[in-house]
């Protein structure tokens, strides 16, 4: 049917109409209630004295029971894949009721055309008495509207009923967890708000990350090698205290090591060879003073 487009939506427009008439059968035997209940009311007024009326009772209750028969097949499955018992049943029974009158009404028709017998001649011919299923025909009819009122009935249980005690655990054994809709609902929010804390914090990376570049490229090329991590810290260097810093580190590293290359104080102080030669220079030449400011 899949490989024909036709089929398929012929196929679609027969179940609408099915379903149409479904919905629309029950505005017909609501009618033919009213339509009843008037009559004896009346004495006879509505139906009785008037053919016309007959006429339209009879058609609007056939075509309100007898176009509903598959639409009522139908819904007994859904309710049973849908695990509504009530409906289910409901259904389950009028449909055996509509399917029982159809086959009975069906069957006195044939006779009738087949044999050539009248109306009352025919219904010889059937073994369910003409009383008993008017009798079954009218209970269809009103169950068929109680019916249609279910399908817009909640049968499913309250929460509360829901609700079941915990299992008894045995002594020594840890009782199993259980995720309740309160502690899934607080775990959500603690997921939303990492989630926007993590958002944030991607967002005010960049911003630092191109303050901590125009900051670098302000400064010299050795003094941007030796602050390199403090700025990567987002801490705020001071380039007075930096040089005065550096100066004594390399006094203090000289006066333990007096011959030590450029190398060996760049590595063990971690400072540019630059700087380290800057401030060793500068070191030997203050003591060269000091040395002959004592010969003199």
């Amino acid at each position: 049917m899949r490989q024909c487009s036709s089929i398929e939506k012929l196929d679609r427009s027969i179940l609408y109409c099915l379903e149409l008439a479904s919905s629309i059968s029950i505005l017909l035997l609501a009618f033919g209630l009213i339509a009843s209940m008037a009559n004896v009311l009346t004495k006879g007024a509505i139906l009785s004295d008037n053919l016309v009326m007959q006429r339209i009772w009879a058609i609007t209750q056939c075509c309100g029971i007898d176009a509903s028969l598959a639409g009522t097949i139908m819904r007994t499955f859904q309710y049973h894949q849908e695990g509504e018992r009530v409906k289910r049943w409901l259904y389950m029974l009028l449909s055996i009721l509509l399917l029982f009158t159809a086959a009975i009404v069906l069957n006195i028709e044939s006779v009738q055309q087949t044999l050539n017998l009248t109306l009352n001649a025919a219904y010889l011919h059937v073994f369910v008495p003409i009383e008993a299923l008017i009798w079954i025909r009218s209970i269809a009819s009103v169950l068929h509207i109680v019916a249609h009122a279910m399908r817009h009935v909640q049968m499913r249980k309250t929460q509360e009923t829901l609700v079941q005690p915990a299992p008894e655990v045995p002594a020594g054994e840890q009782p199993p967890f259980v995720l309740m809709p309160e502690m899934i609902r607080h775990l959500r929010e603690l997921l939303m708000r990492t989630t926007v804390a993590e958002e944030g914090r991607q967002q005010a990376l960049p911003a630092l990350k191109g303050k901590e570049e125009a900051h670098s490229q302000e400064l010299p090329a050795p003094q941007r090698a030796e602050t390199a991590s403090p700025l990567e810290e987002n801490i705020p260097v001071d380039e007075g205290k930096l040089e005065v810093n550096n100066y004594e580190r390399v006094k203090a590293y000289l006066a333990e090591r007096p011959k030590a290359t450029l190398k060996e104080i760049s590595t063990a102080l971690v400072i540019s060879m630059t700087t380290a030669s800057k401030w060793r220079g500068k070191i030997r030449a203050e003591c060269n003073q000091g040395k002959r400011k004592k010969a003199r």
